[in-house]
């Protein structure tokens, strides 16, 4: 789930052009994915990976190549690479749901592409880090009465894991978090553009949809992510830290991964998890 292409043992296998390009899981033109698929009989596990970019660039559409999806396939895991819309096009809680959607969508389209439903975990780097503990820490978004038949399915993870996470995206949280004044605040300009364009009970809405250290729950997934850099950034280990603090309150399994591969036992494990017990 990591850059666990990197691994020596996985060094020979040779990167794989995806089998289905550009499916589109919405209406939306950023709406798509690619998917590279295992010669398997039983139905697989499913990996899909979200791109960096601070929400603000990151384009699949040339990459159809991937060394990382060859090596899931060749031990018989799904991997989905997804794009999703960007800032200058929705909301962050649109974006999100962009997100979710396309796990919803992989889970619909299960037979067709002979997918595990039930083993469906989540990587990134940085904000696709942040989309997959987003996805791990949200109560399941299926609703069984939508018209759009994609969305009565689960959006819920069964892993979750990525580089460089934030820990919410309440960004008014930041400041105490990364030890900052607001003003020297990642993303502040983002927050004092929106907030007079929306009424008092609505920011608070959003504040509380997009803040994934609010949202844990004892029902939440494995998760596993790089410790972050010893600095004040969007990449800052503060924010690990701030999870590795809140996640034994609801038995979590939350495992801070030092080194930037992770090999394929690992990721079987966290796909095949059993749910610790919650104790009060």
């Amino acid at each position: 789930m990591f850059a666990f292409g990197q691994a020596n043992a996985q060094d020979s296998i040779e990167p794989k052009e995806a089998d289905h390009k550009l499916v589109a899981y919405g209406k939306k033109e950023r709406q798509v994915l690619h998917l590279w698929l295992p010669k398997t009989k039983t139905p697989a596990p499913l990996v899909l990976h979200y791109h960096g970019g601070g929400f603000l660039g990151g384009d699949i559409r040339k990459k159809t190549q991937s060394r990382t999806a060859a090596i899931c396939n060749a031990a018989g895991i799904a991997y989905a690479d997804v794009e999703y819309r960007l800032l200058n096009q929705a909301m962050l809680h649109e974006i999100m749901r962009d997100c979710s959607r396309a796990v919803q969508f992989l889970r619909y389209n299960a037979e067709k592409y002979n997918l595990d439903k039930t083993r469906v975990g989540a990587y990134g780097e940085s904000a696709g880090a942040g989309a997959s503990l987003w996805m791990a820490t949200k109560d399941d978004l299926a609703d069984p009465k939508s018209k759009d038949p994609v969305l009565r399915e689960s959006s819920r993870l069964t892993a979750a894991a990525g580089f460089w996470v934030q820990a919410t995206y309440d960004i008014v949280q930041w400041p105490k978090i990364l030890d900052l004044p607001p003003e020297k605040t990642p993303y502040w300009g983002f927050l004092k553009f929106w907030k007079p364009q929306l009424s008092e009970e609505r920011f608070n809405e959003l504040r509380k949809d997009l803040d994934m250290l609010g949202n844990m729950d004892k029902g939440d997934p494995p998760m596993m992510f790089t410790p972050g850099k010893q600095d004040k950034g969007v990449h800052s280990r503060r924010f690990v830290d701030a999870l590795g603090k809140r996640a034994p309150f609801f038995c979590l399994q939350f495992t801070v991964y030092r080194v930037f591969q992770l090999d394929l036992p690992q990721i079987k494990r966290l796909l095949c998890h059993q749910k610790c017990t919650f104790k009060s």
